[in-house]
Protein backbone atom coordinates (compact mmCIF):
# COMPACT_ATOMS: atom_id res chain seq x y z
CA UNK A 1 0.00 0.00 0.00
CA UNK A 2 2.90 2.45 0.91
CA UNK A 3 4.37 1.67 -2.23
CA UNK A 4 1.45 2.33 -4.03
CA UNK A 5 0.70 5.42 -2.43
CA UNK A 6 4.47 6.64 -3.45
CA UNK A 7 3.50 6.24 -6.76
CA UNK A 8 0.73 7.56 -7.12
CA UNK A 9 1.88 10.86 -4.77
CA UNK A 10 5.15 11.14 -7.24
CA UNK A 11 2.47 10.71 -10.54
CA UNK A 12 0.01 13.25 -8.86
CA UNK A 13 3.34 15.71 -8.62
CA UNK A 14 4.40 14.64 -11.93
CA UNK A 15 1.17 15.47 -13.43
CA UNK A 16 0.90 19.00 -11.80
CA UNK A 17 4.13 19.95 -12.73
CA UNK A 18 3.78 19.11 -16.24
CA UNK A 19 -0.05 21.38 -15.79
CA UNK A 20 1.69 24.08 -14.15
CA UNK A 21 4.26 24.37 -17.44
CA UNK A 22 2.03 23.72 -19.89
CA UNK A 23 -0.31 26.92 -18.10
CA UNK A 24 2.87 28.77 -17.95
CA UNK A 25 2.88 28.57 -22.01
CA UNK A 26 -0.08 28.78 -22.84
CA UNK A 27 -0.67 31.81 -20.10
CA UNK A 28 2.73 34.00 -20.51
CA UNK A 29 1.71 36.83 -23.06
CA UNK A 30 -1.87 37.45 -21.11
CA UNK A 31 -0.62 37.39 -17.64
CA UNK A 32 0.98 40.92 -16.32
CA UNK A 33 2.72 38.96 -13.43
CA UNK A 34 4.15 34.98 -12.49
CA UNK A 35 3.52 32.68 -9.67
CA UNK A 36 6.34 32.17 -7.32
CA UNK A 37 6.48 28.52 -8.66
CA UNK A 38 6.80 30.09 -12.19
CA UNK A 39 9.44 32.56 -11.00
CA UNK A 40 11.31 29.50 -9.13
CA UNK A 41 11.25 27.40 -12.78
CA UNK A 42 12.25 30.81 -14.50
CA UNK A 43 15.31 31.43 -12.23
CA UNK A 44 16.56 27.66 -13.43
CA UNK A 45 15.80 27.90 -16.94
CA UNK A 46 16.47 31.17 -17.90
CA UNK A 47 20.11 30.91 -16.92
CA UNK A 48 20.50 27.25 -18.54
CA UNK A 49 19.91 28.65 -21.93
CA UNK A 50 21.95 31.65 -21.60
CA UNK A 51 24.81 29.06 -21.04
CA UNK A 52 23.50 27.07 -23.74
CA UNK A 53 23.38 30.06 -26.36
CA UNK A 54 26.35 30.95 -25.04
CA UNK A 55 28.46 27.97 -25.33
CA UNK A 56 26.73 27.45 -29.17
CA UNK A 57 28.29 30.95 -29.79
CA UNK A 58 31.72 30.21 -28.39
CA UNK A 59 31.20 27.03 -30.47
CA UNK A 60 30.70 28.51 -33.86
CA UNK A 61 33.15 31.45 -33.47
CA UNK A 62 36.11 28.93 -32.55
CA UNK A 63 34.69 27.20 -35.79
CA UNK A 64 34.59 30.28 -38.00
CA UNK A 65 37.61 31.30 -36.94
CA UNK A 66 39.53 28.62 -37.84
CA UNK A 67 37.39 28.78 -40.92
CA UNK A 68 38.79 32.44 -41.60
CA UNK A 69 42.37 31.73 -40.89
CA UNK A 70 42.58 29.04 -43.92
CA UNK A 71 40.70 31.64 -46.25
CA UNK A 72 43.08 34.81 -45.04
CA UNK A 73 45.88 32.22 -45.44
CA UNK A 74 44.89 31.80 -49.10
CA UNK A 75 43.84 35.87 -49.32
CA UNK A 76 47.47 36.66 -48.13
CA UNK A 77 49.20 34.19 -51.20
CA UNK A 78 46.94 35.28 -53.83
CA UNK A 79 48.17 39.52 -52.25
CA UNK A 80 51.77 38.22 -51.92
CA UNK A 81 51.77 36.80 -55.54
CA UNK A 82 49.96 39.74 -57.24
CA UNK A 83 52.31 42.19 -55.27
CA UNK A 84 55.41 39.84 -56.42
CA UNK A 85 54.00 40.46 -60.02
CA UNK A 86 53.56 43.33 -59.80
CA UNK A 87 56.96 44.34 -58.54
CA UNK A 88 58.13 42.50 -61.37
CA UNK A 89 55.82 44.34 -64.49
CA UNK A 90 57.17 47.26 -62.39
CA UNK A 91 60.69 46.61 -63.18
CA UNK A 92 60.50 45.62 -66.67
CA UNK A 93 58.59 48.93 -67.22
CA UNK A 94 61.46 50.75 -65.23
CA UNK A 95 64.15 48.95 -67.97
CA UNK A 96 61.78 49.79 -70.95
CA UNK A 97 61.70 53.64 -69.99
CA UNK A 98 65.48 53.05 -69.15
CA UNK A 99 65.88 51.58 -72.58
CA UNK A 100 63.98 54.18 -74.68
CA UNK A 101 66.05 57.21 -72.43
CA UNK A 102 68.66 55.76 -74.23
CA UNK A 103 67.68 55.05 -77.70
CA UNK A 104 66.27 58.58 -77.26
CA UNK A 105 69.85 60.19 -76.67
CA UNK A 106 70.88 57.76 -79.66
CA UNK A 107 68.64 59.16 -82.02
CA UNK A 108 69.56 62.76 -81.11
CA UNK A 109 73.36 61.56 -81.65
CA UNK A 110 72.45 60.39 -84.96
CA UNK A 111 70.80 63.79 -86.12
CA UNK A 112 73.43 65.72 -84.27
CA UNK A 113 76.36 63.93 -86.88
CA UNK A 114 73.55 63.19 -89.62
CA UNK A 115 76.51 63.72 -92.00
CA UNK A 116 77.88 60.23 -90.97
CA UNK A 117 76.46 56.96 -91.83
CA UNK A 118 75.95 54.44 -88.58
CA UNK A 119 74.98 51.29 -87.50
CA UNK A 120 73.89 50.75 -84.22
CA UNK A 121 75.05 48.01 -81.76
CA UNK A 122 74.37 46.51 -78.61
CA UNK A 123 77.04 46.05 -75.48
CA UNK A 124 77.75 42.16 -75.06
CA UNK A 125 80.86 41.96 -73.25
CA UNK A 126 83.75 44.12 -70.73
CA UNK A 127 87.18 43.57 -69.75
CA UNK A 128 86.91 43.17 -66.09
CA UNK A 129 86.36 46.47 -63.95
CA UNK A 130 83.73 49.31 -63.22
CA UNK A 131 84.92 51.23 -66.46
CA UNK A 132 84.37 50.60 -70.23
CA UNK A 133 87.79 50.76 -70.85
CA UNK A 134 87.99 48.17 -73.63
CA UNK A 135 84.79 46.15 -74.65
CA UNK A 136 82.68 43.95 -77.42
CA UNK A 137 79.70 44.51 -79.20
CA UNK A 138 77.57 42.37 -81.52
CA UNK A 139 78.29 43.36 -84.36
CA UNK A 140 81.11 42.78 -86.86
CA UNK A 141 82.46 42.42 -90.96
CA UNK A 142 79.12 40.86 -91.46
CA UNK A 143 77.50 44.25 -90.76
CA UNK A 144 80.06 46.08 -92.52
CA UNK A 145 82.13 46.97 -89.54
CA UNK A 146 85.88 47.71 -89.93
CA UNK A 147 88.93 48.61 -87.47
CA UNK A 148 89.47 51.61 -86.37
CA UNK A 149 85.70 52.86 -86.81
CA UNK A 150 84.61 55.30 -84.40
CA UNK A 151 82.32 54.81 -82.34
CA UNK A 152 79.74 57.26 -80.13
CA UNK A 153 77.23 56.94 -77.59
CA UNK A 154 75.29 59.47 -75.09
CA UNK A 155 76.21 62.84 -76.15
CA UNK A 156 79.59 62.28 -78.01
CA UNK A 157 82.95 60.18 -78.43
CA UNK A 158 83.52 56.76 -76.90
CA UNK A 159 86.44 55.51 -78.36
CA UNK A 160 87.25 53.29 -82.12
CA UNK A 161 87.06 49.72 -83.20
CA UNK A 162 90.36 47.51 -82.50
CA UNK A 163 89.51 44.43 -83.46
CA UNK A 164 86.52 42.70 -85.70
CA UNK A 165 85.12 39.24 -86.06
CA UNK A 166 82.24 37.86 -87.94
CA UNK A 167 79.79 38.94 -85.54
CA UNK A 168 81.46 40.62 -83.00
CA UNK A 169 83.74 43.80 -82.66
CA UNK A 170 86.39 44.95 -79.86
CA UNK A 171 86.30 48.70 -78.66
CA UNK A 172 88.73 50.87 -76.97
CA UNK A 173 87.20 54.27 -75.08
CA UNK A 174 89.10 57.21 -74.50
CA UNK A 175 89.47 56.47 -71.00
CA UNK A 176 91.67 53.29 -71.70
CA UNK A 177 95.74 54.51 -70.72
CA UNK A 178 96.54 53.88 -74.59
CA UNK A 179 93.60 55.63 -75.75
CA UNK A 180 94.75 59.34 -77.52
CA UNK A 181 92.72 61.45 -79.42
CA UNK A 182 93.89 64.61 -81.25
CA UNK A 183 91.30 67.71 -80.22
CA UNK A 184 90.75 71.15 -80.19
CA UNK A 185 89.19 73.52 -77.35
CA UNK A 186 86.08 74.48 -79.12
CA UNK A 187 85.46 78.14 -77.36
CA UNK A 188 88.87 78.99 -78.66
CA UNK A 189 90.09 76.73 -81.60
CA UNK A 190 93.12 75.54 -79.87
CA UNK A 191 94.62 72.24 -80.52
CA UNK A 192 95.36 69.67 -77.72
CA UNK A 193 95.29 66.09 -76.97
CA UNK A 194 92.75 63.92 -75.08
CA UNK A 195 94.40 61.16 -73.43
CA UNK A 196 93.84 58.01 -71.63
CA UNK A 197 95.35 58.12 -67.82
CA UNK A 198 95.79 55.28 -65.87
CA UNK A 199 95.07 57.16 -62.61
CA UNK A 200 92.74 59.21 -63.88
CA UNK A 201 90.89 56.30 -65.74
CA UNK A 202 89.98 55.22 -62.09
CA UNK A 203 87.33 58.03 -61.87
CA UNK A 204 85.73 58.03 -65.21
CA UNK A 205 87.71 60.70 -66.49
CA UNK A 206 90.75 62.31 -69.11
CA UNK A 207 93.89 63.91 -69.43
CA UNK A 208 94.34 66.78 -72.37
CA UNK A 209 97.68 67.51 -72.60
CA UNK A 210 99.61 70.24 -75.21
CA UNK A 211 97.89 72.90 -74.29
CA UNK A 212 99.98 76.02 -74.86
CA UNK A 213 100.27 78.17 -71.69
CA UNK A 214 98.89 81.62 -73.25
CA UNK A 215 95.76 79.76 -74.26
CA UNK A 216 92.67 80.94 -72.23
CA UNK A 217 91.24 77.80 -71.04
CA UNK A 218 88.15 77.55 -68.67
CA UNK A 219 86.29 75.47 -66.38
CA UNK A 220 83.52 74.19 -68.53
CA UNK A 221 85.37 74.43 -72.42
CA UNK A 222 84.18 72.04 -74.79
CA UNK A 223 86.31 69.57 -76.50
CA UNK A 224 85.65 68.08 -79.69
CA UNK A 225 87.69 65.90 -81.99
CA UNK A 226 89.95 68.02 -84.52
CA UNK A 227 90.24 67.71 -88.50
CA UNK A 228 94.28 66.83 -88.05
CA UNK A 229 93.26 63.34 -86.80
CA UNK A 230 93.80 60.54 -89.13
CA UNK A 231 90.51 58.32 -87.27
CA UNK A 232 88.22 60.09 -85.59
CA UNK A 233 86.62 62.72 -87.64
CA UNK A 234 86.41 66.42 -86.46
CA UNK A 235 83.28 67.95 -84.55
CA UNK A 236 82.97 65.04 -82.15
CA UNK A 237 81.71 66.06 -78.80
CA UNK A 238 84.36 64.19 -76.38
CA UNK A 239 83.77 66.45 -72.91
CA UNK A 240 84.29 69.30 -70.91
CA UNK A 241 87.28 70.74 -68.93
CA UNK A 242 87.18 69.93 -65.06
CA UNK A 243 90.15 71.34 -63.76
CA UNK A 244 93.29 72.70 -64.93
CA UNK A 245 97.20 72.90 -63.65
CA UNK A 246 99.51 74.83 -65.10
CA UNK A 247 103.31 73.75 -65.35
CA UNK A 248 105.43 76.77 -64.71
CA UNK A 249 108.71 75.25 -66.18
CA UNK A 250 107.11 74.08 -69.17
CA UNK A 251 105.29 75.78 -71.87
CA UNK A 252 101.81 73.78 -71.88
CA UNK A 253 99.52 73.16 -68.98
CA UNK A 254 97.65 70.14 -69.04
CA UNK A 255 93.69 69.60 -67.71
CA UNK A 256 91.53 66.52 -67.05
CA UNK A 257 88.44 66.52 -69.14
CA UNK A 258 85.06 65.06 -68.09
CA UNK A 259 83.59 62.77 -70.75
CA UNK A 260 80.31 63.13 -71.95
CA UNK A 261 79.64 59.66 -72.03
CA UNK A 262 78.39 57.92 -69.36
CA UNK A 263 81.69 54.94 -69.35
CA UNK A 264 80.25 53.41 -66.42
CA UNK A 265 76.99 52.71 -68.13
CA UNK A 266 76.94 51.53 -71.97
CA UNK A 267 74.47 49.15 -73.48
CA UNK A 268 73.88 50.37 -76.80
CA UNK A 269 76.42 52.29 -79.49
CA UNK A 270 76.98 53.88 -83.15
CA UNK A 271 79.38 52.58 -85.11
CA UNK A 272 80.23 55.40 -87.87
CA UNK A 273 80.46 53.77 -91.00
CA UNK A 274 83.76 55.77 -92.69
CA UNK A 275 86.52 53.20 -94.09
CA UNK A 276 89.90 55.00 -92.82
CA UNK A 277 91.81 51.73 -93.96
Amino acid sequence: MKRQSRFTMRTVIRAIIIISLVSMVLTWETRQTTSPVEQSITYVIIPFQKGVTYFGDWVKGRVDFVSNIGKLDQMNEDLVLEVNQLRYQNKLLELDKLELERLRELFELDKRYADYPKTGARVIGKDPGNWYEVFIIDKGTNDNIKVNMVVMAGNGLVGRIIEVGPNYAKVRSIIDDTSSVSSIILRTSDFCTVSGDKKLGDDGLCLIEYIEENVNLVEGDEIVTSHLGEIYPPGILIGTVKSIESNPNKLTKTAVLEPVVDFKHLEEVLVINIDEE
